[in-house]
C-alpha cells in the first residue's frame, strides 16, 4: 500500500497517517495559526548546574533588569536528578526555580532524553544507536541513544513520569520542552532496536501483507522480493551500491515515526500530569515530520536561530528570514527556546562576534517572521564540555558588556513590542512552497546532484525578499487564503488532496506556479506511467514530451528568452507540448530546443497556472521574479522602502505591525509609511523616518 493510501486508510482522527499514535487535541498545523501564550516569554537558557547557583540571586536581578520573564532548564541534567538508577533527586533544580519564581522568572523545564547517564548506557548497551557502517555510538556525547529502543522509551517514560509528578503543583514551572534537538547531529539509526521496531512499522504500515510491500517497492528490481517483513533490511547507502528509492523514502519516513513516537510518550505523561503546561520542542533538523504527529503534539512549534551560521554578513538577513518562513509553514507562529545571542564555535568553527545592533537586529527579524517568545542560548557562557565557547549574553568571567546591554535595550522595548505581537499572523501575498517531508526525502534518495526543492525555494524566496516583496513559505496541503502567488519548485510527489485546493484558489484569480519534474514520481517514489507533468497534467493543460539533464551548460548552452533577455539554464531542461487553449510563455532560445516551448500558461478562471521547463534558481529564477510578480499583481510591501531594508507586517483583526528593519551598515530614509505608533521608540510616526545602521521600527497602526 502507497503512503496516501496508508494515510486514507487509518482513522479520519490520526491526520498524519503515522502507524500506532492517536491523535492530538490541537488545532490543525498553518502558517497562519498563531501561539496561545497569554504573554510574550523573554529569557534565556540557563544553567545552574553548570555552577550558576552561587550567582543565581544575582543574575536573576540581572535578567529582571534586561525585561526577562523565563528560563528554560534541565535538558541535560538527568544524571543529576536521577544519579542512580531509580533514586530520583530533583532538590537541586526545586531550589533554582522557587528562588527564581520568587524573583518573578518562571521556568520551561525539558525531558532530559538527549543525553542519558552513564549508569544506563553501561547497564543497557541496546539503547546505543548504531551509524550504517555499524559503528556503536559510545557515550560521551549527546544524542548516542536510539528512540527506536523499546527499552530507552521505557527509561524515558519513567524520568518523564518523575519530573511530571514532582513538579506538577509548582506554580513557577509554566511549560516543558521535549528532549533537545531531536536528530540535530545525525538522524539515521542502525542499531538492534531500530531493526525491530522497522518490522513494526512496515507489518503495520502494509497491513501484514508482505505482498503490498512487495509492489509499492518494485521489488522485483534487483531481485529484491521479501518473503517475510523480518527479511527487509534497515537500507544503508553505498552498501555495497546504490538503492531500492521506495524503500529509502519509507526508511525516512519511519526515522521519523520513531522520533514522533518517542515525543509522544512524553507528550501524553506531561498531559496527565498538569493541563495547564504548554509544551514545545526545538528544532529543526532532518528526518523529523513537523507537520505530522510530532507538530501537531505541541502545543507550539519550537525553532531554534542560529543567524551567524552564514558566514556572509551580507546575506544573513535573506537567509535568517527564510529559514523562520520555513519553520512557520510547519505549523505556524513559533517559539524560540535558542536565539543566538552571541558567536558561537566547536571543534571545527567559531562564528563571528555579532557587531553592535547585529544581536538586536537579528532578533526584531525573529519577531516579525513569526516569533511569539524568545529566549536567548545562553545566559552565561560554558567554562568547560564542548560548548564552552558558544558564547552566551554573558562572557566566562561574569561581567555584562555590550552583548548584555544590548539585550537589555531589546527587553526594554518588548514592554511595548511584545504584548502588541500576540494573537498577530504575518501577512503574505506571495508563498514557496516548502517543508514536505516526503519531497526533501524523496529528492535525496535519487538526487542527480540536482538542488532540493528546498534549495531552490530558498533562493527564490531570497529573490523576493530582496526585492521588497511579502513572501512566506506555505505547504501545499496549508490554507492559500490571501495568497496571489504560489510557486512550487519540484515537488516529485504530488499528494492528490492538494489538487482540489489548487484548482479553487486558481480559479479565483491565484497564480501558480510549477517548476520542472514536478508529478513525475508517485506517494511510494516509483516513477509515473502518466504522461507528465503526472496528476498535474489537468492543472498545467501541457505535456512533457523530452527532457533532459544539463551536465556541461556553458559547453552545451541552452538558453530562455525572460522579457526579451537570454537566459542560461544549467542543471535541466524539458521541451513542452501545450494543450488547445494554453499559451507558450515562454521559449528555448538555443540549440536543438530553439524556438520550442520552455514554459506555458494555462488561463483557468480568473488565473492562471504556468508551467517551467527548468529549474527556478540560479539566474533563472532572479529573471523570473519581477514578471511573476507582474503576471500576478504583487508590489513590494512598501514602496518607499530603499535596498536594504526590510518590510514585514503582521496582522490581527484590530491591529498590524509594520516591522522595518535596516539590514546596512548606513542610515536609511524610509518614506511612505503609514501613521501609527512606533513600539520601539515610543513615538508617533508620519509619512517618513530614518533608521540608524541595523536600526529597526515597529509601527502599530490599525487594521
Amino acid at each position: 500500500m502507497t503512503a496516501l493510501a496508508l494515510a486514507s486508510s487509518l482513522p479520519a482522527a490520526n491526520p498524519s497517517g503515522q502507524p500506532g499514535l492517536a491523535p492530538s487535541a490541537n488545532r490543525p498545523p498553518s502558517h497562519l495559526r498563531t501561539s496561545t501564550f497569554q504573554e510574550f516569554h523573554w529569557g534565556v537558557a540557563y544553567y545552574p548546574e553548570h555552577g550558576e547557583l552561587a550567582t543565581l540571586d544575582q543574575d536573576a536581578e540581572r535578567m529582571l533588569a534586561a525585561g526577562m520573564n523565563t528560563v528554560r532548564m534541565a535538558e541535560f541534567a538527568w544524571d543529576l536528578m536521577e544519579p542512580e538508577e531509580g533514586r530520583y533527586d530533583f532538590s537541586f533544580f526545586d531550589d533554582a526555580i522557587a528562588r527564581l519564581g520568587a524573583k518573578g522568572i518562571r521556568t520551561i523545564l525539558c525531558t532530559p532524553t538527549a543525553a542519558p547517564p552513564r549508569w544506563l548506557s553501561l547497564s543497557h548497551p541496546e539503547i546505543l544507536r548504531v551509524d550504517a557502517r555499524g559503528v556503536v555510538q559510545r557515550h560521551g556525547s549527546r544524542q548516542h541513544a536510539s528512540t527506536a529502543s523499546d527499552v530507552y522509551r521505557d527509561y524515558s517514560r519513567k524520568i518523564t513520569r518523575a519530573m511530571a509528578e514532582h513538579f506538577a503543583n509548582n506554580p513557577n514551572v509554566i511549560g516543558w520542552q521535549t528532549d533537545n534537538e531531536f536528530n540535530c547531529h545525525f538522524s539515521e539509526d542502525y542499531s538492534a532496536g531500530a531493526a525491530q521496531a522497522w518490522i513494526g512499522f512496515l507489518r503495520e504500515k502494509f497491513h501484514d501483507d508482505i505482498a503490498a510491500l512487495n509492489r509499492a517497492w518494485g521489488t522485483a528490481f534487483w531481485a529484491q522480493t521479501y518473503a517475510r517483513f523480518e527479511d527487509v533490511p534497515l537500507p544503508a547507502a553505498g552498501q555495497p551500491t546504490h538503492l531500492n528509492p521506495a524503500h529509502r523514502l519509507d526508511y525516512t519516513r519511519f526515522i521519523a515515526w520513531t522520533v514522533a513516537r518517542f515525543q509522544h510518550d512524553q507528550v501524553e505523561i506531561l498531559r496527565a500530569a498538569q493541563p495547564r503546561w504548554w509544551i514545545t520542542h526545538n528544532g529543526m533538523f532532518r528526518l523529523v515530520d513537523y507537520r505530522g504527529q510530532f507538530g501537531r503534539d505541541l502545543d507550539v512549534l519550537g525553532c531554534d536561530v542560529y543567524p551567524m551560521f552564514t558566514w556572509d554578513p551580507r546575506q544573513r538577513g535573506a537567509t535568517q528570514a527564510w529559514a523562520l518562513d520555513a519553520a512557520r509553514a510547519w505549523t505556524g507562529n513559533f517559539f524560540v527556546p535558542e536565539h543566538q545571542s552571541g558567536p558561537g564555535g566547536q571543534t571545527d568553527y567559531f562564528h563571528d562576534n555579532p557587531e553592535p545592533g547585529e544581536l538586536r537586529r537579528m532578533l526584531y527579524t525573529s519577531f516579525a517572521h513569526g516569533a511569539d517568545s524568545v529566549l536567548l542560548f545562553r545566559w552565561r557562557t560554558a567554562r568547560f564540555g564542548a560548548e564552552e565557547y558558544w558564547c552566551g549574553v554573558l562572557d566566562h568571567d561574569n561581567v555584562p558588556r555590550r552583548r548584555y546591554a544590548e539585550v537589555a535595550q531589546v527587553g526594554a522595548e518588548l514592554a511595548r513590542v511584545g504584548p502588541a505581537l500576540l494573537g498577530t499572523h504575518v501577512a503574505i501575498d506571495t508563498a514557496i512552497a516548502a517543508t514536505d517531508f516526503d519531497n526533501t526525502n524523496a529528492h535525496e534518495a535519487l538526487h542527480f546532484n540536482l538542488p532540493a526543492p528546498d534549495q531552490v525555494a530558498a533562493e527564490l524566496h531570497g529573490h523576493f525578499w530582496r526585492a521588497g516583496y511579502r513572501v512566506g513559505a506555505v505547504h501545499p496541503g496549508d490554507t492559500l487564503r490571501g495568497l496571489k502567488l504560489y510557486i512550487i519548485p519540484h515537488f516529485t510527489i504530488i499528494d492528490t488532496a492538494w489538487l482540489p485546493q489548487l484548482e479553487s484558489w486558481v480559479r479565483d484569480g491565484g497564480v501558480l506556479v510549477i517548476g520542472a519534474r514536478a508529478g513525475t514520481k508517485d506517494a511510494d517514489n516509483n516513477v509515473t506511467t502518466d504522461l507528465l507533468p503526472g496528476v498535474l497534467r489537468p492543472l498545467v493543460g501541457a505535456t512533457v514530451v523530452e527532457y533532459g539533464r544539463q551536465n556541461a551548460p556553458e559547453q552545451r548552452p541552452l538558453e530562455l528568452e525572460i522579457a526579451g533577455k537570454r537566459v542560461l539554464s544549467r542543471e535541466w531542461y524539458e521541451q513542452l507540448a501545450p494543450d488547445d487553449g494554453t499559451e507558450v510563455w515562454l521559449r528555448w532560445a538555443t540549440r536543438h530546443q530553439t524556438g520550442t516551448p520552455a514554459a506555458t500558461l494555462h488561463r483557468l478562471g480568473k488565473g492562471a497556472v504556468v508551467y517551467v521547463g527548468t529549474y527556478l534558481n540560479g539566474a533563472v529564477g532572479g529573471a523570473l521574479v519581477p514578471e511573476l510578480a507582474k503576471l500576478a499583481h504583487v508590489l513590494p510591501a512598501l514602496a518607499g522602502a530603499p535596498a536594504g531594508v526590510e518590510v514585514v507586517r503582521r496582522e490581527a483583526d484590530d491591529r498590524a505591525l509594520w516591522f522595518l528593519i535596516n539590514h546596512t551598515e548606513q542610515p536609511q530614509y524610509v518614506t511612505g509609511l503609514p501613521r501609527g505608533r512606533d513600539l520601539v521608540a515610543d513615538r508617533d510616526v508620519r509619512d517618513e523616518l530614518t533608521l540608524p545602521p541595523r536600526g529597526v521600527a515597529v509601527i502599530r497602526t490599525p487594521r
